[in-house]
C-alpha cells in the first residue's frame, strides 16, 4: 500500500508544527492558573503528568509536574515522558487505521464482521454485527469473564471472543467493550495484509513524525517510560515499558484496544491533524464520517472509535463544546479535541502508580479541563458558563 506523495507533504506540515522549537515548558501568564490548578492534584490523583495545550495550530504549551512515580526518589516527570496510553490506543491507533483504510475504499462501515474475520461466525448472532457496531461499542458483544484469565496466549484470546455471546440485538444498545477494538484491530491486520503496529507506522505515526509512538516499546527508551502498576497478581511485579492492559499483554502487548505508548508532543500532532480535517493524510469527508455523532443506539454519545461529551457531561467539564471529540484511558490519560475552539488538551498522567485502586482521577479531570478551558475562553476560573448556555451548545 503505498501513500500518495503530495497528501504525504502535506501531512509533514502538519508535523512542522509542533516542532521542538513551537514548545514551551515556561509559565505562561494565560495558564498560569491552570497549571496552579494541574500541580494540586500531584500526590493526590497521580505522580506526575505531562499536559500539551494547542490553539489555533499552535502549540500553545507543553508543560510537566510532579515526578515519575510515587517513590520517594523518584526523579521529576520530563516533558518528554512516555506514557501507556490505555485505552487511547482505541482512538489514536485503531480507530485512525480504520479511517485510513476507509479513505482509501477498503473498509466498508456496513458490512458485517464476518465478512473480514471468518471465524467470527462461530457463534449465533455474530453475522448481524457490522464494522459500524463496532466501532460504535454496540455490538451486544457481552460477557463477566476476564478473557486474559482463560487464555495462555494470542489464539486463545481471539477463539474466546469468537464464542462470546451477544447479549442485545446489535444496534439496540451501548456497551462499551474492549473486545469490538480487538476485533478492529484483526480487520485492519486482515485488509492492510500488515501487522497493526507497522500498518500504522508506516500510514500515520511516520508521516506525521510521531517518533515516540508505538507498541511494546524498545528498552533504549525506558528512562523516559513512565511507570504504571504494582502488579501483585497477575505479572508480580512493577510494570514499566510493557503495556499494563492484561488482554493486551496476552495479545503480544500489540491490540486494538491497548497497548500503544507515546508522548505528549506526539498526541498533539494527531490531534491537529483532527483539527486541521484530515490534511495530508485522510479526505474531510472521511474524517467527519468518523467524528459525526451516530443516530444509534438511542441516546448515544459516541462518534465512531471516538466519544462525544453527553447531556450529563463528561470528563472534560462544564465547559466543554458538545461536538469535542474526547476519549480518556484507564492508566491515567486523556484527549480533548475542541473543533469549536479550534483547540485540543492532551493529558497525560500514570495514575495506576503505584495502584489502580487511586481513582480521584475522574475528579481532577474535569478540574483540569475546566480551568485549561477557562484559560483558553480569556475567562476567570470561577465564571462557569451558565445552565442554558451549556444546553443551548448541546443541542447544536
Amino acid at each position: 500500500m503505498t501513500i500518495d506523495r503530495r497528501r504525504f507533504v502535506q501531512g509533514m506540515t502538519v508535523a512542522a508544527m509542533f516542532a521542538p522549537s513551537a514548545a514551551t515548558g515556561a509559565p505562561t501568564p494565560r495558564f498560569a492558573t491552570a497549571f496552579d490548578e494541574i500541580r494540586s492534584w500531584v500526590g493526590k490523583a497521580f505522580p506526575g503528568a505531562v499536559v500539551a495545550i494547542g490553539t489555533h495550530g499552535r502549540l500553545a504549551a507543553l508543560r510537566s509536574v510532579g515526578r515519575m512515580s510515587s517513590a520517594p526518589d523518584a526523579p521529576p516527570m520530563p516533558r518528554n515522558a512516555i506514557f501507556d496510553l490505555a485505552s487511547l490506543t482505541k482512538v489514536v491507533g485503531t480507530t485512525t487505521a480504520a479511517e485510513l483504510l476507509y479513505d482509501r475504499g477498503l473498509l466498508d462501515l456496513y458490512r458485517p464482521v464476518i465478512a473480514y474475520l471468518p471465524t467470527f461466525a462461530a457463534t449465533p448472532g455474530h453475522e448481524r454485527i457490522t464494522i459500524r457496531h463496532l466501532l460504535s461499542h454496540s455490538s451486544g458483544l457481552f460477557t463477566t469473564d476476564l478473557l486474559w484469565q482463560h487464555s495462555r496466549d494470542r489464539q486463545e484470546l481471539l477463539a474466546l471472543i469468537d464464542h462470546m455471546p451477544v447479549a442485545w440485538p446489535p444496534g439496540s444498545r451501548y456497551q462499551y467493550r474492549d473486545e469490538n477494538m480487538i476485533l478492529m484491530g484483526e480487520i485492519v491486520e486482515r485488509l492492510s495484509g500488515k501487522p497493526l503496529d507497522r500498518f500504522l507506522h508506516d500510514t500515520a505515526f511516520g508521516p506525521l513524525a510521531m517518533k515516540d509512538t508505538g507498541f511494546n516499546p524498545p528498552a533504549s527508551r525506558l528512562e523516559r517510560i513512565a511507570p504504571t502498576e504494582q502488579d501483585d497478581v497477575f505479572r508480580h511485579r512493577l510494570i514499566r515499558g510493557v503495556v499494563h492492559d492484561e488482554n493486551a499483554y496476552v495479545l503480544g502487548g500489540v491490540a486494538g484496544h491497548a497497548g500503544l505508548f507515546s508522548t505528549a508532543r506526539d498526541l498533539a500532532k494527531l490531534a491537529e491533524l483532527y483539527l486541521r480535517g484530515g490534511k495530508g493524510l485522510l479526505k474531510p469527508s472521511s474524517i467527519a464520517a468518523f467524528t459525526t455523532r451516530q443516530a444509534e443506539p438511542p441516546g448515544t454519545s459516541r462518534a465512531l472509535g471516538w466519544d462525544m461529551p453527553d447531556a450529563s457531561g463528561s470528563f472534560a467539564g462544564p465547559r466543554a463544546s458538545p461536538d469535542a471529540l474526547i476519549h480518556t484511558g484507564f492508566t491515567g490519560t486523556s484527549l480533548y479535541i475542541d473543533r469549536q475552539r479550534d483547540a485540543f488538551i492532551v493529558l497525560l498522567t500514570n495514575r495506576v502508580n503505584p495502584t489502580r485502586d487511586n481513582k480521584r482521577i475522574g475528579e481532577a479531570r474535569i478540574a483540569i479541563h475546566t480551568a485549561i478551558l477557562a484559560a483558553i475562553d480569556g475567562l476567570p476560573l470561577d465564571r462557569q458558563p451558565r445552565p442554558d448556555r451549556i444546553r443551548s451548545q448541546r443541542r447544536r
